[in-house]
């Protein structure tokens, strides 16, 4: 691809290049391909330095040219400096934000996939993960759109399913998953965008044709800092929507107006307690689901809790307002499922229940708790029996929150590992512990293996065994060393051992 292509729409602030000593043209550059990790670079790549929380990008311009790089972009005119890249042939192009100049040229070098796609972001703090899975499902109902799924358990095209690297992966990648989408024949995208992509301009010039904010409560302030922060970081979705996009959002949540307060875009609320454009009335809830009153129709999923009635009217409001035509028949909403991982149950022959679901924020781990208090049997005598800990080198101040939440919904917990990653296990469950009253209903136990296989063991005929925290992850970070670890395939292998035959 010639470099001027590449260029097209991307604002660059300086370029100096030469060709036998002389000024050239864009149009006399032909680059191979695009990198932002200068391990990867070949000859004739153009490598596009980040500025990254953990490193910068800039102090590997040196590398990226021995390894071949032809173009250079960066946010530093000292870097690489001018009498190198004459020596080189190096072309230095300086940009005011590397992240956004990587999306425009990823979006070009892709050939603008994204305007070939009906696309629908969905960020907030929960429920990101099952609203893409409705989404995506709800579409699909009549059988006219193939969708493409970008997301935390994985991507997809179609009904073919990939592993993610990220929730919402940096531009490059991004562009080229919706090539291949578009190459695959979709006709819609739909995707989780994470407050960290839109902070660091992963999503920058995407034409969403709709954008959904599930909620917003304590995460992440590792990384933002503050609330406030976190929030004009989510907002950055809506704000980027054109006058004839449409930004679905919660009215229950008491950031919904003012995550929309500036956006150009078409406004259509959902929600459960305040008023809405779809609104769910006389919600009764199970174990085996839901039923309610949507706008007048009756609805009835095999889904529960109440975040899930909040996770369902988010898709519908999404689905109906962007693409009207699609005919959702009863049927077709009561086959709805949620994501993996997310109050997935089992049920033993003995008479209790285990649930293993992702919640690893204060607010989800309620809700799941909430939920369980709601939907057992009135009067049933069981208890609830809580298994959970907390991720390591991730926000320290949610901890004794989640702590609190523990203790006063359940009767019993036991406090374990997470993914510590390089922090003391120890030191996190103590933090954990910081926020509870009376610790003699408490048990410590950092071998999550057995933290679950003692909750298991203990449980009695009516008890629920909530697993929280890593739902559909199949591993654990301790240190730096990642090992295959699953929640439900312990269970399963549980139940598989001490069940009757």
């Amino acid at each position: 691809m010639e470099l001027n292509e590449l260029l097209d729409g991307v604002p660059v602030t300086k370029m100096f290049q030469t060709v036998f000593g002389k000024m050239a043209s864009t149009h006399d550059v032909m680059v191979s391909g695009i990198h932002y990790d200068s391990r990867t670079v070949g000859r004739g790549g153009v490598f596009v330095a980040l500025r990254g929380a953990a490193a910068d990008g800039h102090r590997f311009i040196g590398d990226a040219i021995a390894n071949g790089a032809k173009v250079i972009v960066t946010e530093d005119d000292t870097n690489p400096p001018d009498p190198l890249c004459m020596h080189t042939g190096t072309v230095k192009l300086v940009v005011a934000n590397t992240r956004k100049a990587l999306a425009g040229m990823s979006a070009n070098y892709f050939g603008h996939p994204a305007r070939s796609l009906r696309i629908i972001g969905v960020t907030g703090t929960n429920g990101k993960t099952t609203t893409t899975y409705l989404i995506k499902q709800l579409l699909e109902a009549d059988g006219r759109a193939k969708v493409g799924l970008i997301g935390t358990i994985g991507y997809a095209i179609g009904h073919e399913s990939m592993p993610a690297t990220h929730t919402t992966p940096e531009s490059l990648e991004l562009h080229g998953l919706l090539a291949r989408m578009v190459t695959e024949g979709c006709t819609h995208a739909v995707m989780e965008v994470s407050s960290h992509a839109l902070h660091q301009d992963r999503v920058y010039g995407i034409p969403f044709a709709a954008a959904v904010f599930t909620n917003l409560t304590q995460d992440h302030l590792d990384y933002h800092g503050t609330m406030a922060d976190y929030f004009q970081a989510k907002k950055i979705l809506f704000d980027m929507l054109a006058p004839d996009a449409v930004a679905v959002v919660n009215a229950d949540s008491p950031q919904g107006a003012a995550i929309v307060g500036t956006t150009r875009a078409r406004i259509v609320t959902f929600g459960i307690d305040n008023a809405a454009d779809y609104r769910a009335d006389h919600v009764r809830m199970s174990t085996s689901g839901f039923t309610a009153d949507v706008n007048g129709t009756a609805v009835e999923t095999a889904m529960t809790g109440t975040f899930n009635v909040s996770n369902f009217l988010a898709a519908y409001a999404a689905v109906n307002s962007v693409e009207p035509r699609i005919d959702i028949s009863a049927e077709q909403i009561r086959r709805l499922s949620p994501a993996p991982g997310r109050f997935e149950q089992f049920h033993s022959s003995r008479g209790w229940t285990a649930i293993v679901d992702y919640a690893h924020t204060p607010d989800a781990l309620e809700n799941c708790l909430q939920t369980i208090r709601a939907i057992l049997p009135p009067g049933a005598a069981g208890s609830v029996i809580t298994v959970f800990g907390a991720g390591g080198d991730r926000d320290v101040h949610k901890r004794p929150l989640m702590g609190a939440i523990a203790e006063r919904y359940s009767d019993r917990v036991i406090v374990t590992t997470d993914n510590p990653r390089t922090e003391d296990p120890q030191s996190i469950a103590d933090a954990i512990l910081g926020g509870m009253n009376n610790r003699n209903d408490v048990t410590v136990e950092l071998d999550r293996r057995s933290a679950i296989e003692q909750a298991l063991a203990s449980a009695a005929p009516g008890d629920v065994v909530l697993i929280a925290g890593k739902g559909h992850e199949d591993y654990q970070i301790i240190g730096s060393l990642k090992t295959h670890f699953s929640d439900k395939e312990i269970v399963a292998q549980f139940l598989s051992n001490t069940e009757p035959s």
